[in-house]
């Protein structure tokens, strides 16, 4: 009896040097090295409008066990730079091996065309006091790869601008964020007015092309290029030329040089409107370019103010 109990011990000890010699050789087999990519150059310039596989150009891998698995290779992300400059992106490759591995790699991407998301506002953010309105009506956002962006904006601040909100200008931060993660944030005003019959007879308005801009850095800036028309009881066209001297039988008056033209509308020279700019295109930065006008007529001021975002 206690000579079959020393074989058994013994076949148990020898099944476990087996099966954990079993387990050595099998755990040598198994493939468990990731793939190794390798990219040249190590920068690559292209278009937004690049497809896959040029973004893939000169990326290839290798598997100690497959060979070549350059075939494998996919795009994983793109994403931008947050630190780097406009066109600056990282793309980042991943490969497979026939066991489930799986390798990456990053590189530089210049995007040569690329620019951030833009922000475009149909209206002067001017709304009267117990109205109903949003912001969101007025505001577009769009992107160079995306494409309209619109429904992702959001507007810091507006939260605490209501219908009875005392009057007064607000500040805001209009934000968002595209595919590749590069976020714009762009700041507005928006004014509160006390609604009244005097407010609708007498007050004139301003009305611009945009209200909000984007100019390259360096690049030329005229403010005048933005006034568009100027209501003060009527609607007036503006004309930009020089205030011409006219005889009448009456006697001397000021005209402009439209109206000295014969040109048919109503029009009043830019000299009437005070426009004060702190745009430097030398700088990157948001600025704002305040126009104002007072009526001879009512003695009632308005003012609309544009957003100039210089960028490189």
């Amino acid at each position: 009896m206690k000579k079959a109990r020393i074989i058994l011990a013994v076949i148990f000890v020898l099944s476990l040097i087996g099966g954990w010699r079993y387990w050595s050789i099998q755990r040598k087999q198994e493939d468990t090295t990731d793939p190794v990519l390798s990219a040249s150059p190590d920068v690559i310039e292209m278009s937004i409008d690049a497809t896959d596989e040029e973004l893939l150009e000169g990326v290839s891998a290798y598997d100690d066990q497959d060979g070549d698995v350059s075939d494998s290779i996919i795009i994983e992300s793109v994403s931008k730079i947050t630190d780097g400059a406009t066109e600056e992106f990282e793309i980042t490759y991943v490969a497979f091996d026939s066991s489930g591995n799986v390798g990456r790699l990053t590189r530089s991407l210049i995007y040569t065309d690329y620019s951030h998301p833009h922000f475009e506002i149909s209206r002067q953010l001017r709304f009267a006091q117990n109205s109903t309105w949003s912001l969101l009506d007025y505001i577009v956002a769009t992107d160079c790869l995306d494409g309209n962006l619109s429904p992702f904006v959001t507007i810091e601040g507006s939260e605490d601008i209501q219908s009875d909100s005392p009057t007064g200008t607000y500040k805001c931060t209009l934000s968002v964020t595209n595919s590749v993660g590069d976020t714009a944030q762009v700041p507005i005003q928006v004014e509160i007015y006390e609604d009244s019959e005097e407010e609708q007879l007498y007050r004139p308005s301003i009305t611009l092309s945009t209200y909000l801009t984007y100019i390259e850095l360096g690049a030329g800036f005229d403010p005048e290029n933005y006034l568009y028309r100027l209501t003060d009881g009527i609607e007036y066209q503006i004309d930009f030329g020089e205030m011409i001297e006219n005889e009448t039988a009456d006697g001397i008056e000021w005209v402009t040089e439209k109206e000295a033209d014969g040109e048919n509308g109503d029009w009043i020279n830019v000299s009437e409107i005070t426009i004060t700019s702190e745009v430097d295109t030398s700088t990157e930065g948001t600025y704002f370019v305040l126009y104002t006008y007072t009526s001879e007529r009512t003695g009632y001021d308005c003012r609309a103010r544009l957003i100039v975002v210089v960028e490189d």
